[in-house]
């Protein structure tokens, strides 16, 4: 039986923004054989088992509002689904250091975003694809807010039941990392490279904790690196910790680093120096970092 194409809709990438959370999420997450792991762990085995993964494909575009762009982004798939539908996949990345308590009616406006986006490419469509949302979420506190639209609604316990039919009503699938242990995380069926994004997205807030705990990451790391393109997302990984905690010495949270990844990373913490330099950072703190780099290597 044929498989079905992608929406028209899903095509190319989407647009990236300035923020280090969305940037690393996105350079990883965008790429279908690193986001099927995530998606996988979050969907129940039932939904895991009638989609073809091998037909997992990136839409184009945002469905976040301007204003919010600086606290979500977002990444849309489709894939085929028992053989004859397709499927869109939402996954929602929340960046704040606090959940949002009105994430499940934030989804509802993107979910109608998305079937507007389709309708306009399929004027004639009758029917509409269905949409899996997922929130990826990491702060200090852990998510506490409701995942369900309908415990958003003001109405009694006696209520609710007697309107449950007539009003919207959806859960979305949350992955708290923040909640997750490094065992858990580590554990996971997915890349290198994802789960060494989602361990950062753990303890990124915490450098020195996160220069601690990698010691225990380093065949993982080794792993990542040995994949294509590994050591350039490595080094997409290293900036982000330096730039998410914007350090007032950045050459001694490099020279932690080197002290537990080693040589190996050489040419990811050079890069680091690199990038530095061409973000204007002051001649004297960039030659700093340069001779200890130099020092050490």
């Amino acid at each position: 039986e044929k498989v079905p194409t992608p929406l028209s809709f899903c095509q190319g990438c989407c647009v990236q923004t300035p923020s280090p959370h969305d940037a690393l999420v996105k350079a990883i997450f965008a790429q279908p054989e690193h986001a099927a792991g995530e998606l996988r762990c979050l969907l129940p085995p039932e939904v895991v088992a009638r989609i073809d993964w091998t037909t997992l494909a990136l839409c184009s575009g945002s469905f976040i509002e301007e204003t919010l762009r600086g606290r979500h982004s977002d990444l849309l798939f489709s894939a085929a689904c028992a053989g004859k539908n397709t499927v869109l996949i939402y996954l929602l990345f929340e960046h704040q250091s606090t959940d949002d308590p009105l994430m499940a009616f934030r989804l509802l406006r993107y979910m109608v975003r998305i079937w507007d986006d389709h309708l306009r490419n399929s004027p004639n469509a009758t029917k509409l694809p269905a949409i899996l949302p997922l929130v990826l979420h990491h702060s200090p506190d852990g998510w506490t807010s409701p995942t369900e639209l309908h415990a958003l609604l003001d109405l009694d316990a006696d209520t609710l039941p007697l309107v449950a039919a007539h009003v919207p009503s959806f859960r979305f699938l949350l992955d708290d990392v923040s909640a997750e242990s490094d065992e858990a995380l580590r554990a996971r069926a997915m890349t290198a490279l994802g789960r060494l994004v989602l361990f950062c997205l753990r303890h990124g807030r915490e450098p020195a904790r996160f220069v601690q705990e990698i010691a225990r990451w380093l065949g993982l790391l080794a792993e990542a690196r040995a994949a294509p393109g590994g050591a350039e997302a490595l080094q997409l990984i290293w900036r982000y910790i330096v730039t998410t905690n914007n350090p007032a010495d950045p050459q001694e949270l490099v020279k932690q680093f080197l002290a537990v990844v080693g040589k190996e990373e050489e040419r990811g913490m050079t890069s680091i120096a690199d990038w530095y330099e061409n973000r204007g950072l002051k001649t004297g703190a960039r030659n700093a970092l340069l001779r200890q780099l130099r020092a050490r290597f």
